[in-house]
């Protein structure tokens, strides 16, 4: 079976820094490889469209480079795709709006073999994962018993025992989502900041770390110095845009400069 890098880096206690991309293209999530500066890269399938193949072909390009791979998930549909991407080939699985302790429990269960060892409902398979053999050996249970889990707080039904979703034995790591909370919640930026607050003290409680998306690294060592171990760093289609605009304005600067002069 092929290895884990994001579970072999919780295992030794390792930080972890990943990145986001939106684009199922293969070419994009192998020049995050090529950097060699990442531990993982997460699809935000959530957000964009895409196929059963284009998640074959992730997978295979972060085993290419080493690279772990983790995808952003729907909860609609959340227990059937990730199987499908742990199928494929990916390391872990971020499953948004978590809401109940059930909500939680299920989604740990969705990527837990079918055993009576691990309780799980994922079960014998001939995806990439088990090739070339059917799946269902002692190393096929292993390897998926390892898939790393993580789960977003960001709805405010989760907040009515934190406690109870977080200490859900299989959670690795926790992602605020403060953008669906204000929503979903009706609150002002003071009631957001206390309860992000509430949420990291509930992660230290519960021996969960919490993990930090920065589009930036302004904030980045004072979040080091406080514990924060665990990061993920920019988005593709942001990058893309913020790098277009800053160039394309610095051309029509140039342009018009020239133009003035000229006349």
């Amino acid at each position: 079976m092929r290895p884990n890098p994001i579970r072999d880096r919780f295992v030794s206690g390792a930080p972890t820094i990943a990145t986001r991309v939106l684009l199922p293209d293969p070419a994009v999530t192998e020049a995050v490889g090529q950097t060699g500066v990442f531990d993982y890269v997460e699809f935000l399938a959530e957000y964009n469209a895409f196929t059963l193949h284009d998640l074959d072909n992730v997978g295979r390009v972060g085993e290419l480079y080493g690279l772990g791979t983790m995808i952003k998930l729907d909860y609609a549909h959340a227990h059937y795709l990730a199987q499908r991407a742990v199928g494929s080939g990916f390391n872990g699985v971020l499953f948004a709006d978590m809401r109940t302790r059930k909500d939680v429990e299920r989604a740990v269960a969705s990527v837990r073999p079918d055993t009576p060892e691990y309780g799980g409902t994922y079960g014998a398979a001939a995806r990439r994962n088990a090739r070339p053999n059917y799946g269902g050996g002692p190393e096929y249970v292993a390897s998926v018993a390892g898939t790393v889990v993580g789960i977003m707080i960001e709805k405010r039904e989760s907040f009515d025992d934190l406690d109870a979703l977080l200490s859900v034995p299989g959670v690795d790591l926790v992602q605020w989502g403060p953008t669906d909370f204000r929503m979903s919640s009706g609150r002002n930026t003071a009631d957001i900041d206390l309860a992000r607050s509430e949420l990291f003290d509930a992660c230290d409680r519960n021996g969960v770390p919490a993990r930090i998306e920065l589009a930036d690294l302004r904030e980045f060592s004072d979040l080091c110095a406080r514990g924060f171990r665990h990061f993920s760093l920019g988005i593709d289609i942001e990058m893309l845009f913020n790098g277009w605009k800053q160039l394309g304005t610095e051309a029509r600067g140039i342009l018009r400069t020239s133009a003035e002069v000229a006349s």
